[in-house]
């Protein structure tokens, strides 16, 4: 680690209030001169699973080394674990990121898809990745100082840039066994159809899957609500202005989308609802 290490932030915290402000400015101090990026702010209110699978998708593209700061704690202050992980990135043993946040399954791209259960549970650590339970005394903050529903701030900002600046990543707390993961962002086969769920609604109101593309056959239609889709695009322009179809998201999942428009307002469709893929 040196003292250009980045750290990468990822919360539910909005940009209404100061809380970003307040993380960064913990960070600045205890960290100065790490350079600090915003993944998104913007995850949905408690929602975990939207939290880890943006955390996915944009984990191929962030350096090595790297610190990830991620945030979104629905039972912050309660007996959940703070955590840190040491994962490798490569077979290269220097090959490493380190990750900063509550053990509720936002962490859980840490391990490969292949690697996590087939539902939500506490798993065993692979050998090769290293979590610590972050003890708060360990974090230089007084125990009394600590708010009880912001531990981003108080608990995983120092642990965070006392990461990035080199200290001895041990020695944040004993190591943990088991990590709390959730399954493979994937369709699910059943019979001859593909279900699967709306994980994440971009800003231009894109209804992203959890379908990846190597699970779609060459032809296919897909349900949502009361809309079926059979017109599958390689991009936006190959249909017309206002035109509802299906794509390969950027972040290899489907997409169902309207040109120019919104789907989401098209079809009613929110996170959480069921989609379900059907060859022809």
């Amino acid at each position: 680690m040196t003292a250009s290490t980045p750290i990468f932030l990822l919360t539910d915290f909005g940009n209404q209030d100061t809380y970003v402000g307040q993380v960064k400015a913990v960070l600045s101090t205890r960290a100065p001169g790490v350079p600090l990026f915003s993944l998104t702010h913007e995850v949905s209110p408690f929602a975990i699973d939207e939290g880890a699978w943006l955390l996915e998708t944009a984990l191929p593209f962030l350096p090595v080394p790297a610190v990830v700061l991620a945030v979104v704690d629905p039972g912050v202050g309660s007996e959940r674990l703070p955590i840190a992980v040491r994962a490798p990135v490569s077979a290269d043993p220097t090959a490493v990121r380190y990750f900063v946040g509550p053990d509720n399954g936002l962490l859980s791209s840490v391990v490969g898809s292949l690697a996590r259960p087939s539902k939500s549970e506490v798993s065993p650590v692979p050998p090769a990745i290293d979590v610590r339970e972050i003890q708060k005394e360990r974090v230089g903050v007084a125990l009394e100082s600590i708010s009880a529903t912001f531990e981003g701030r108080d608990v995983f900002a120092p642990a965070a840039a006392s990461i990035a600046v080199g200290n001895d990543f041990k020695t944040l707390g004993p190591r943990c066994k088991e990590l709390t993961l959730l399954p493979p962002f994937a369709g699910t086969y059943e019979g001859g159809s593909l279900s699967g769920s709306v994980v994440h609604i971009d800003r231009y109101g894109n209804l992203i899957t959890t379908i990846r593309r190597e699970q779609l056959p060459i032809d296919f239609r897909i349900e949502i609500r009361d809309h079926c889709i059979e017109r599958m695009v390689r991009t936006f322009s190959d249909v017309a202005i206002g035109a509802l179809a299906c794509h390969v998201d950027s972040s290899g999942f489907l997409a169902i989308a309207v040109r120019e428009g919104n789907a989401a307002a098209r079809t009613g469709g929110v996170r959480g609802d069921a989609v379900l893929l059907t060859p022809l």
